[in-house]
């Protein structure tokens, strides 16, 4: 299976490039994570929404592709978009063929799946490569108590449209939650397996002040060791360049099973290896998950004569701006 990002679509437009601004660390940026939305229609327990708050504030499409556009000029080939529930914009299919015109690599889009079953193929058809599924738990009561809602079939339902419209590699992402969902991985890699999706396995993160509180103390797992299990038995195993992270293939009931750990806390290796800027629901150019200190609002800029310079040398200057969060001394 081809790495996400090796991808080409052909349609899209040929940029004027620029030389791809870099950190003070040596960091490029080839991947733009674009939040559509701040609102959703699950409550998960877990949920960090991007880093910001809930808020009714949304970009319009032609401002998102505009942000697409200067991105891309710089360097940019790979875009996501999130939320949120990205879905529960009605003008997603206006917002992704806008988007398709500017990015040669990899579209993808993470969503909770409830909305797929009818947008699947409209997705698929306005340019999307694939989609990350979150599916948290293997049966329906742990699936109402992480996210507060009954409509585990509705997501499983959405993963076969995926499927049927070709929207691939699928991603399963399943954030581990100690005492809740942990012990449901085992029928989680059975069901990766049997559907020929990939199993992306979530360490729940927080800031260095939030890795104190009760909640994450009390529900944080560390996946480490199922990592050095699973890439113990690997029958291959490819780098996914974003955060320097693998993705395992193993046998799993006689079937190939591709399994992803996305490890953050207290992983150098994992900020070092970021390759991703993020755009919040409100237009502003957000450096990392973590951090809310460093942020540049390009919303004025886009609403305000949408100058192509100044537009630029904000977002070389939000990339200039980029730091790890974690670092050698953090890994403890």
């Amino acid at each position: 299976m081809a790495l996400a990002g090796s991808m080409v679509y052909s349609n899209a437009a040929e940029p004027t490039l620029l030389d791809p601004p870099m950190d003070a660390y040596g960091r490029t940026v080839n991947s733009l994570r674009i939040q559509l939305n701040a609102v959703c229609n699950f409550s998960c327990i877990f949920c960090h929404m991007e880093g910001t708050g809930i808020n009714s504030n949304e970009m319009a499409p032609a401002e998102i592709e505009r942000i697409v556009e200067i991105a891309a000029a710089n360097g940019v080939t790979r875009v996501k978009f999130t939320g949120g529930e990205p879905l529960l914009r009605r003008d997603i299919i206006e917002i992704i063929s806008r988007t398709r015109k500017h990015v040669r690599g990899d579209l993808s889009l993470t969503t909770n799946g409830v909305q797929l079953s009818k947008l699947a193929f409209d997705l698929k058809k306005a340019g999307l490569d694939r989609v990350n599924i979150s599916l948290h738990s293997t049966d329906p009561s742990g699936f109402a108590q992480i996210t507060g809602m009954n409509a585990m079939d509705r997501v499983i339902e959405g993963l076969a449209a995926a499927k049927e419209a070709g929207l691939n590699p699928i991603k399963l992402n399943f954030v581990a939650l100690n005492g809740v969902n942990v012990h449901q991985i085992p029928e989680m890699m059975e069901m990766c397996a049997k559907e020929g999706v990939t199993l992306q396995i979530i360490e729940l993160e927080a800031t260095k002040t939030g890795e104190k509180t009760e909640f994450f103390r009390k529900y944080h797992y560390d996946i480490l060791p199922l990592e050095r299990e699973i890439a113990g038995k690997a029958t291959g195993r490819e780098k996914n360049m974003l955060h320097g992270r693998y993705r395992y293939t193993v046998d799993h009931l006689g079937k190939p099973l591709i399994v992803e750990f996305v490890r953050p806390m207290h992983n150098a290796d994992f900020c070092m290896s970021c390759t991703r800027l993020r755009v919040t629901s409100t237009g502003k150019l957000k450096t990392c998950l973590m951090r809310n200190d460093n942020q540049t609002d390009v919303l004025p800029l886009l609403r305000g004569g949408n100058d192509t310079s100044s537009l630029t040398g904000a977002y070389r200057s939000a990339v200039g701006r980029r730091e790890p969060y974690w670092r050698r001394e953090d890994e403890t």
